[in-house]
């Protein structure tokens, strides 16, 4: 299934309940695509770079979720319904979703590998054949 990130910019003045509740019927809709909401993520209310119908702020809420064919189209349609939102923004992304919990650890360099500059006296990323002399 593909993956897709909507960001819904919400009006700051709108309710908790009612803002929850629209997030609970876009669930919903995307579960009516045999899909499923991977991460929610709520920044809460921020300042905007310009001002929406005179409003100088906006609550941020950011969805990845997946699903089958149609089911961005059914969710900006209800977004577009829904007259909370002041804008939205829908995109399709290609990268493997992690849980909140688990950050990723320290990268750590592959067993026999030294993390100077060199190793076995040769130069990273330049590679001459044995029989060729190195070109000037």
């Amino acid at each position: 299934m593909t993956k897709y990130e909507t960001a819904i910019l919400f009006d700051p003045e709108l309710p908790e309940d009612r803002r929850k509740e629209f997030l609970t019927k876009i669930e919903g809709i995307i579960a009516s695509f045999e899909g499923e909401i991977l991460k929610q993520d709520d920044w809460g209310i921020r300042k905007l770079a310009y001002p929406i119908r005179k409003t100088h702020n906006a609550y941020y809420t950011f969805l990845i979720y997946s699903g089958e064919r149609g089911v961005v189209e059914e969710v900006e349609r209800n977004i577009k319904i829904f007259d909370g939102v002041m804008r939205h923004l829908t995109s399709r992304v290609d990268f493997e979703v992690k849980p909140a919990a688990a950050e990723p650890a320290a990268e750590e360099a592959p067993s026999g590998e030294e993390t100077g500059g060199e190793s076995n006296g040769e130069i990273p990323g330049t590679s001459a054949p044995a029989d060729e002399p190195p070109s000037t």
